[in-house]
């Protein structure tokens, strides 16, 4: 009996010895996720798997998240929180070639890119003494995109105090090639009258125009709130206009016409010089549209009026509708507004304040949003 019991006194020394020598060969970890895009609110579940693949066992395993704290974690562990980041610590004993999978839920109230950082895993005896340690390079992100917006609610003609203007009206023909004229039904838009033929007939006539391309947008979201740019940065305004972009782009896709969206934004994990989606058509177009605007951020990568400047230098293609979305339209931008105005295009402007709007041309399409202020004096 004494020779057993000091068998199994040196055989747990033995173990012991050989786990802190190798407790951390051939342990692996992994975190994967139900989606990586998801919607404000939407439930996501993070499965966390360990895996010991060797005859000795792991005594001793402590496994370090690092992930971002805005998130809500749906589960009670051990956390120690930081103003951005949340350390959830879990301890794992592992039999041979044990493998152990847990799946958390969790949720996220507010749009952006939330970045699940690197994990660190510190292996030792029974006792958790003589630690050994490794970090694993696991950085991964989610992505919560924008809420939608009601556009027939809360978008406001301006000037147009009965507000009898539906966003239907957006998807226009696109008059590329004109073919001749025809007479005034009231149904046209004002810039395609001809008004030289129309004096000389007596009566109004439009022109009449041949179709050689589908109905394509071009949408243009802005971030700055002033010049210079970091004097003034209202993050509200621009997470309305964010979700207004949203919008406009589901409304396309549905109605089958192609769009593409560019940004002054610096959007997080991407380069610099990747803040445009060329236009086109189908789900995963929408898709990559979508993730953009979750990765967008207040940061502003260069003033409003170059991004126009340099899509009007750099477009080969042409152009039906602009869509222009930004928090304040500052005066600086009118002009460069008035050069996408032409006949042969359409121009949307919608601003989250309606200062400036009157200063562009009539033909301009011209909206303000509706806030909490407008729908209490409604009220």
């Amino acid at each position: 009996m004494v020779y057993l019991l000091l068998f199994l006194i040196l055989l747990g020394i033995l173990l012991n010895e050989l786990s802190k020598k190798y407790t951390l060969d051939r342990v692996y970890f992994n975190r994967s996720f139900s989606k990586r895009v998801a919607e404000i609110g939407e439930d996501i579940y993070i499965e966390i798997t360990v895996e010991n693949r060797k005859i000795i066992p792991v005594t001793f395993l402590q496994v370090i998240q690092e992930l971002p704290s805005i998130i809500e974690y749906k589960f009670q562990v051990n956390k120690i929180r930081t103003k951005d980041f949340l350390y959830h610590t879990m301890t794992f004993f592992l039999l041979p070639y044990q493998r152990i999978r847990r799946k958390y839920l969790a949720t996220c109230t507010k749009r952006g890119r939330y970045v699940f950082g690197n994990v660190e895993i510190c292996g030792g005896d029974f006792l958790g003494l003589n630690l050994k340690t490794k970090s694993i390079s696991l950085v991964q992100d989610l992505v919560v995109l924008p809420k939608r917006k009601d556009l027939e609610k809360d978008l406001i003609p301006y000037g147009n105090f009965n507000g009898d203007v539906s966003v239907k009206r957006w998807i226009i023909e696109d008059p590329t090639m004109i073919i001749g004229v025809k007479e005034y039904t009231g149904r046209e838009p004002a810039k395609t009258i001809h008004w030289p033929l129309s004096l000389k007939h007596h009566k109004i006539l439009v022109k009449n125009f041949d179709f050689t391309y589908e109905n394509n947008a071009m949408i243009f979201l802005n971030v700055e709130c002033s010049k210079p740019y970091w004097i003034k940065m209202d993050e509200n305004s621009i997470e309305e206009c964010i979700s207004v972009a949203r919008s406009i782009g589901e409304i396309f896709h549905d109605r089958k016409v192609p769009f593409g969206f560019t940004t002054n934004s610096l959007i997080y994990g991407f380069s610099r010089d990747e803040n445009t989606v060329y236009p086109g058509m189908g789900d995963t177009h929408l898709q990559l549209f979508l993730e953009y605007l979750g990765r967008l951020s207040y940061n502003v990568n260069v003033p409003f009026e170059e991004i126009i400047k340099a899509f009007m230098r750099n477009n080969n293609f042409m152009i039906s509708t602009y869509v222009i979305i930004t928090p304040y339209l500052l005066r600086e931008y009118i002009p460069y507004i008035s050069a996408l105005d032409t006949d042969l295009t359409k121009v949307i402007v919608i601003s989250y304040y309606d200062e400036n709007l009157g200063l562009l041309s009539p033909r301009v399409l011209k909206y303000s949003l509706r806030r909490e202020k407008d729908v209490a004096f409604i009220s």
